[in-house]
């Protein structure tokens, strides 16, 4: 082979890790940095072949990615242009099963145009794809049963799902929860939001308004089982939060996968983009296990393998998210001090890197090797984690901030 061998966003990023201690002395860089073109065409440069012939032998294409970059879905765009000829048609996302199949007929209907319409006054009803990049990035999979939305609902969604829900049941109390919504969001208080916020009694309440609606009571336990997650995570209960929504996204993913299997026939390749924290096939640092090791076991059992690529910028800017009265979007410059420092130390010449703005891949079997047990028992668990999970690390000193459809 080639290879070398919260409210927002409830996933942990390189850069929300403690500082990596360099040592003394650098060594002397001794691994190169490979150039990587990335366009909606495909892929070019002298990467280009090395992720073209991993992907000849892979099932599964996983990008765990720093969010709020538009590199990392402009690349997964690459990557379903080269990869179209291989079967490569389905596309797993950090969405809730509901949430995307609103998503997809909106796109279907009038793209991110129509999607940025849309989101207009609940900008935060999608995670992630309500981003240009995002949506663009799904375009190409708008066909039943290729966009795979295997996460919880989204914590702004409700605004989505209660419209859907608006056909049927209580108008004045659909209204009623859909005030609160609206102001919590636009009052930044995110402790008032429904996910957060709405009781077992109004749960039940809701759920009473539509007896023998089996498609509206489905659609309301997901949100429900979404709510008791959010819960564990703002009571400060992290691993129950990791736990159960690791749950959700794993029975969502086999439920798609075994879909697209009979559909097609045979395994269904898929490429996949996830926080980071989703798509290394070590153990998180959150003492779980995700998406990383369960597409990794598939693959081996069809006799394929999983491909992980780390979307890491080393410096530029990034988009934050964050509900506040005066607005829910912020750019930030990147801190790549983790990164700088983990590259260096491993002997990664990032001179070109800093020099050429472009994109480059970094295998990280080198870097493991360079480090040693020693180096890497001295890592902070998050870059220990990407290090030892991911197949190549894909970086920039030029991160571009990805684009909100919807401001407000």
């Amino acid at each position: 082979m080639m290879r070398l061998t919260m409210l927002v966003a409830l996933s942990l990023g390189l850069a929300a890790t403690p500082a990596l201690a360099q040592e003394e002395t650098a060594p002397e860089p001794t691994i190169a940095p490979i150039a990587l073109g990335i366009d909606a065409d495909g892929l070019s440069g002298p990467g280009a072949d090395i992720i073209r012939e991993e992907m000849a032998q892979s099932q599964f294409v996983m990008v765990g990615e720093d969010h709020g970059y538009a590199g990392a879905p402009q690349f997964l765009g690459a990557l379903a242009a080269e990869g179209a000829d291989l079967g490569f048609d389905n596309y797993a996302i950090e969405v809730g099963p509901y949430s995307t199949a609103w998503l997809r007929d909106v796109l279907a209907d009038g793209g991110p145009d129509a999607l940025a319409k849309a989101l207009k006054g609940r900008p935060l009803a999608l995670p992630f794809l309500g981003n240009r990049e995002e949506a663009e990035a799904a375009m190409g999979f708008l066909g039943e049963g290729k966009l795979w939305g295997v996460d919880q609902e989204f914590i702004g969604s409700p605004l989505v799902h209660l419209e859907l829900l608006g056909e049927g049941g209580d108008p004045a109390l659909l209204g009623d929860l859909t005030r609160r919504e609206q102001e919590a969001f636009s009052t930044g208080n995110q402790q008032a939001v429904l996910m957060f916020s709405m009781t077992d009694a109004e749960w039940d309440a809701l759920e009473g308004a539509f007896a023998g609606n089996e498609s509206a009571l489905d659609r309301l336990a997901q949100l429900r089982r979404s709510a008791t997650v959010y819960k564990h995570w703002v009571t400060g209960r992290g691993l129950d939060n990791n736990l159960d929504r690791i749950e959700i996204i794993r029975e969502y993913f086999l439920d798609a996968y075994r879909a697209a299997e009979a559909r097609e026939g045979k395994p269904p390749r898929v490429l996949m983009k996830f926080g980071a924290t989703h798509g290394s096939r070590a153990t998180t640092p959150m003492n779980t296990f995700d998406l990383g090791p369960l597409i990794e076991g598939m693959a081996a059992a069809n006799g394929m393998e999983a491909l992980h690529i780390a979307y890491l910028p080393l410096a530029g800017k990034q988009l934050a998210t964050m509900p506040s009265p005066d607005g829910f979007f912020t750019i930030k410059d990147t801190d790549g001090t983790k990164l700088r420092a983990l590259l260096v130390q491993a002997g990664v010449d990032i001179a070109p890197i800093e020099a050429d703005k472009g994109h480059f891949l970094i295998p990280t079997e080198p870097v493991k090797r360079a480090l040693r047990n020693k180096g890497l028992a001295e890592l902070d668990g998050m870059t220990r984690f990407v290090v030892l999970g991911f197949d190549y690390i894909l970086t920039t000193s030029a991160g571009v901030p990805a684009t909100p459809l919807a401001e407000r």
